[in-house]
């Protein structure tokens, strides 16, 4: 499923093309006449059938429409955490155990499914857990997945401006072509989208069935899942650092 991650906002442009439809309806047949008259036949049957469609197009523009979900918005889609400190629970409700707790801000997170209060997200180590939408913000960081090299343009052959060190949190600026903008400690430049944490347009860890019948559960990834069954466990990436040359 894509991600609206970088959905652009169509809203103007409806409104836009609903005016044009509008004044279509008010004036369409005296403006036309005039036209046609000073047309040949075949000219005229020609500037017919490109005004309907025209009319057409316009009659079946609107508004984008909501997603079936409880926000009216796409999942998976991408969020990053507000604070430095923020539980994961067991499901959906306060009610629910908190299994870890995320120790760094603006880490970026997919998220998955949701409720009307709580998202279930899945992080850069694939654990799924549920936690409060107010701890969640809109997205504009990304982390690198390994060491990667800022390229002065998005090409492998542009030069090369600086190392980014693994699991190092960046500025997200714009994607173009598989490559993205990104910025980190004063040095901007271009990495590809695929060596970034939170670039991804499909769900990168497993959708719960949302028919099985009980909220969805988290899911601890494996490399900690002992640590998960103690009572919590804590997240913490480095914070964004860059490497000399």
């Amino acid at each position: 499923m894509p991600d609206r991650r970088l959905f652009p906002d169509v809203r103007s442009d409806a409104v836009s093309v609903n005016a044009v439809s509008a004044y279509a309806v008010a004036r369409p047949v005296p403006a036309m006449a005039v036209v046609l008259s000073r047309l040949t036949p075949r000219f005229q049957a020609f500037t017919v059938i490109l005004a309907s469609l025209m009319l057409a197009g316009v009659a079946h523009a609107g508004p984008a429409p909501d997603f079936d979900t409880p926000s009216k918005a796409p999942v998976p889609r991408w969020a990053m955490l507000r604070k430095n400190e923020v539980y994961a629970r067991n499901g959906p409700s306060k009610d629910n155990p908190k299994i870890w707790t995320y120790r760094v801000a603006d880490l970026p997170v997919q998220i998955i499914s949701e409720t009307k209060d709580w998202r279930l997200i899945c992080d850069p180590m694939h654990g799924v857990a549920w936690v409060s939408k107010t701890m969640l913000q809109a997205q504009k960081t990304v982390m690198s997945t390994g060491r990667l090299e800022l390229h002065g343009g998005p090409s492998a052959a542009s030069p090369v401006k600086a190392y980014l060190r693994p699991n190092s949190l960046a500025s997200l600026g714009k994607c173009a072509k598989d490559w993205c903008k990104i910025s980190v400690g004063g040095v901007e430049g271009w990495a590809p989208a695929s060596a970034l944490w939170g670039t991804q347009t499909v769900a990168v860890c497993t959708r719960p069935d949302p028919f099985a019948g009980s909220p969805p559960q988290a899911v601890a990834p494996a490399q900690t899942q002992a640590a998960a069954q103690t009572s919590e466990r804590t997240i913490s990436q480095p914070l964004a650092m860059l490497s000399p040359r």
